[in-house]
């Protein structure tokens, strides 16, 4: 199963592509510009660097943010 994993929780984003439970590439992206000018730009180089497309991911997974939440 392929994942595609997006944490948008603090300034910094993070991309991940996990195959299963292994992790195949990870980005991280703290600069200056938003979430919204940066995650497709991640997205889109981590799929093209583990030479996926979008319709191989079987999963997205995000985080929920930006601070840890807890549901009773």
């Amino acid at each position: 199963m392929n994942i595609l994993a997006i944490d948008t929780s603090s300034k910094n984003a993070s991309v991940a592509i996990l195959e299963d439970l292994n992790v195949i590439l990870e980005l991280n992206n703290n600069d200056e510009k938003t979430h919204s000018q940066k995650l497709m730009l991640l997205i889109d180089e981590a799929l093209k660097k583990s030479n996926l497309s979008l319709d191989s991911i079987d999963l997205i997974s995000c985080s929920v943010g930006p601070r840890f939440f807890y549901r009773r």
